[in-house]
């Protein structure tokens, strides 16, 4: 009498150590990054004698959650950059006639990092200087 109980209660054990647990409740998928234009960018380069332009086409990849869609959230973003380049225009970071996108980029990534939450990256699709008269 004690051998069928016995095994009845190790059968027991063994069918629930074999039965597939519950699946863990799965995490919301993580937003795609898009992609915002800021359109071109003018920015003054002064010089000693000589005033140049910076005409930059820039855009930003953020996070899908990293800033909330809504009408300000370009001319903010377009401010931000504008700001930025400017800075970096007036201490000299680079050279409006030898300026490489790919340079430029880099430097928006790291300027705004702390501007934008959730960027995540820094296109520079074109950066074309010009001089006026």
């Amino acid at each position: 009498m004690v051998v069928p109980i016995v095994a009845a209660g190790l059968g027991y054990l063994g069918g629930s150590q074999i039965a597939p647990r519950p699946a863990a409740p799965e995490a919301p998928p993580e937003p795609a990054p898009r992609d915002v234009a800021l359109g071109p960018v003018t920015v003054p380069v002064y010089r000693a004698r000589t005033i140049s332009y910076l005409n930059v086409d820039v855009t930003l990849v953020l996070k899908g959650d990293g800033l909330p869609d809504g009408p300000a959230l370009v001319p903010k973003l377009r401010d931000e950059t504008l700001d930025l380049l400017s800075k970096l225009a007036d201490n000299r970071m680079f050279d409006p006639d030898t300026v490489k996108p790919e340079d430029l980029a880099t430097l928006l990534e790291r300027g705004l990092a702390d501007r934008v939450p959730g960027l995540q990256a820094a296109k520079v699709n074109s950066a074309e200087p010009f001089k006026q008269g």
